[in-house]
């Protein structure tokens, strides 16, 4: 089955949804921009799609808001790297946060953690890089 024309791929739909969510959030908290202090990246894979995204973060000059870019396809030098199907992955960003991270005095943190237990979200380099995950979570986090 091919796509029609007016159909962008999934690539592209899958960039363009990470990439709306990424500047509603910033344009309804500004202040997370500055919170990008350090030059890394991260890669979110969607297992069942068979679709990846990288969001870059790039610090700005001192005091001031950093870059956040996403293009399309997994970076290979990326600090993490997320994998889980399209509904866990936006179930993580629905998630409700706690120091950046997902609270687990709710209902849907526990959820995400149970998640993360049964291997269904696995993200490579948390333990390492868990300021990039901080950072990213609070980007990605609709809530």
């Amino acid at each position: 089955m091919g796509l029609r024309p007016e159909e962008p791929a999934p690539e592209v739909a899958f960039r363009d949804l990470v990439q709306g969510l990424v500047d509603a959030n910033l344009l309804r908290a500004p202040e997370r921009a500055l919170r990008v202090s350090r030059r890394e990246a991260a890669s979110l894979v969607a297992t069942d799609a068979d679709v990846a995204v990288t969001i870059q973060m790039l610090p700005g000059a001192r005091r001031a808001p950093g870059t956040v870019l996403v293009h399309d396809g997994r970076d290979p030098w990326a600090e993490i790297v997320v994998r889980a199907d399209s509904v866990g992955l936006l179930e993580l960003a629905a998630t409700p946060l706690r120091f950046d991270l997902p609270d687990m005095a709710t209902r849907d943190g526990r959820a995400v953690l149970g998640q993360l237990v049964r291997g269904r979200i696995r993200v490579q380099g948390m333990v390492r890089h868990l300021g990039t995950v901080r950072r990213l979570s609070m980007l990605l986090s609709a809530r």
